[in-house]
């Protein structure tokens, strides 16, 4: 039987060029056609380093593997997958609890030991980069050479020595900013008149008072920034990837910090920067850090409410309620906020409408039928003796690694991999429990679908709003809705209308072509 082959490959923008994914793929599908093996998808990441497990491209391929829609991963190398042993050896568990083989063309067919010495490797290498890069970054900055791209500056060409100078017309932008925060002006303010202005932010587009106030314990906006001093500095802090969810957090290495006086680059005299200094310290000592925290709250529509007019994403502007973000820095001109409470009511009434479409009844009738199918037709039975194989498989993989240690290998060469099969039984044993349970429970009645189906769209707002599980809906939500746009109308509840746009997709019986609902603002 013909295998089923994905393609994975990867590059990180530090390293490589974008046609590195081009030649990678290129090189699978020699090798898939001399092993006479059918490549049915091929998975990407681009500019994604390899400790980032949360990579689209790599989460896509995964979610394949649990629906079983492939026989065999094919990858020029396994640090393609990652460059962490702990990670490495977690996917090969993963895809050989698929069933699924995992093949690199430069290393060959993969198995425990192969993976965790090539996992090894690829961190020890990655490792070794990033102190290279790090000296050589350490290094150059003492020389006056820089990497920055900070705002009132630009490049100047020269074999030695400073390689940035003061661009004057924004040297003047940036010396306003500072006498205008001085004097007593928000940095929201500030940015509002730079937009008025029309004076382009760094990065093009419109100023935000983020961009001026900046991240105090990062050092970062332009409020903050020593290079206005003739400061540079380096290496302040690194990236660092948690081990369980891959989330990316800055971590200050102040063991490799560097500052270098550039005299030639300073910007904002001595006695403005101090009373620029001041301002932020008073400022933030009258806002209470609960306040700062409670801006970083994920709401169930975060993200998703875009205004009719400019297309800005509306922002919260208090706990309460939303508003344009363009509007917020005199961009737009509209100004109608609206309350959580009831954007929030108009969604869930707008979905609960969808969701009692006679396709969707018919879906959920059908899958509880099935489900009942499978009580009758030996199907969780069989589901039982998968997992309990699965089980045995990662009791003899521990036995295995006990044994070795009872030979004389270290403990500390698997601690990594018997934590895992741990997990894995301990995982596998609750499943195990769970189909057993379902079992005994196969004969019981079960009610009506649509009154199951009623029961859950009536506690849809109730279910998504829990406090505890906020962030994880609103992942969900943001899979369903494209986006709810926001338009003024006079007439209109409130003077706002809303319509909302599905996820192509995203409902059964809709058409490829994005579709949206409509419905007025109530409270």
């Amino acid at each position: 039987m013909t295998l089923r082959a994905v393609v994975y490959a990867r590059y990180s923008s530090d390293l490589q060029k974008a046609t590195s994914i081009e030649d990678q793929i290129a090189v699978a599908e020699r090798f898939c056609a001399r092993q006479g093996w059918a490549i049915v998808n091929v998975f990407e990441d681009r500019e994604k380093s390899g400790k980032d497990m949360r990579r689209p491209g790599f989460q896509a391929m995964k979610a394949a593997a649990a629906a079983q829609s492939f026989d065999v991963v094919v990858v020029e190398a396994i640090d393609r997958l990652t460059r962490k042993v702990k990670d490495a050896l977690s996917t090969y568990d993963f895809f050989m609890f698929q069933d699924i083989k995992l093949h690199s063309i430069q290393e060959g067919a993969q198995d425990f030991m192969k993976v965790l010495f090539a996992g090894f490797g690829a961190q020890m290498l990655s490792q070794k980069i990033s102190d290279h890069t790090r000296r050589g970054m350490q290094g150059a900055v003492t020389r006056h050479r820089l990497h920055t791209r900070a705002f009132g500056y630009r490049k100047r060409e020269a074999e030695t020595g400073t390689n940035r100078e003061i661009d004057p017309d924004q040297a003047r932008i940036v010396r306003r900013i500072f006498e205008e925060f001085a004097t007593g002006r928000s940095a929201q303010s500030i940015a509002e008149g730079l937009n008025k202005d029309r004076i382009p932010a760094p990065n093009g587009g419109l100023w935000d008072g983020s961009t001026i106030r900046g991240n105090p314990s990062r050092r970062e906006g332009i409020l903050r920034n020593q290079l206005y001093i003739g400061i540079a500095s380096i290496c302040q802090f690194t990236h660092t990837y948690h081990p369980e969810t891959g989330q990316r957090k800055l971590k200050p290495t102040p063991e490799d910090y560097v500052e270098q006086e550039i005299p030639e680059l300073r910007i904002i005299d001595q006695v403005l920067w101090d009373a620029v200094q001041t301002e932020l310290a008073r400022r933030a000592a009258d806002t209470p850090k609960a306040a700062r925290a409670a801006r970083r709250t994920v709401f169930l529509l975060s993200g998703l409410l875009k205004c009719g007019c400019c297309g800005a994403p509306y922002v919260t502007i208090n706990k309460t309620s939303y508003r344009c973000r363009e509007a917020r820095r005199a961009a737009c001109n509209n100004k109608r906020p609206i309350s959580r409470r009831r954007i929030e009511a108009c969604v869930f009434g707008a979905l609960r409408a969808a969701f009692r479409s006679y396709d969707l009844l018919k879906r959920f009738e059908q899958a509880l039928e099935d489900e009942r199918g499978k009580l009758a037709d030996g199907q969780l039975e069989a589901d039982l003796r998968r997992f309990e194989t699965a089980r045995d498989r990662a009791t003899a993989g521990r036995d295995n690694i006990l044994a070795a240690v009872a030979e004389g290998v270290p403990y500390a060469t698997f601690k990594t991999k018997a934590d895992t099969l741990e997990q894995e039984i301990s995982d596998l044993t609750s499943r195990i429990t769970a189909l057993e349970a379902q079992i005994a429970r196969s004969q019981a009645e079960v009610e009506d679908a649509r009154t199951i189906y009623e029961r859950a769209l009536n506690n849809l707002e109730h279910l998504l709003s829990d406090k505890a599980y906020v962030e994880e809906a609103h992942g969900y939500l943001a899979i369903l809705i494209d986006k709810i746009t926001l338009m003024p109308e006079e007439g209109a509840q409130h003077e706002l209308q809303a319509e909302l746009h599905l996820s192509n997709g995203a409902m059964l019986g809709s058409s490829s072509e994005d579709e949206a609902v409509t419905f007025p603002c109530w409270a």
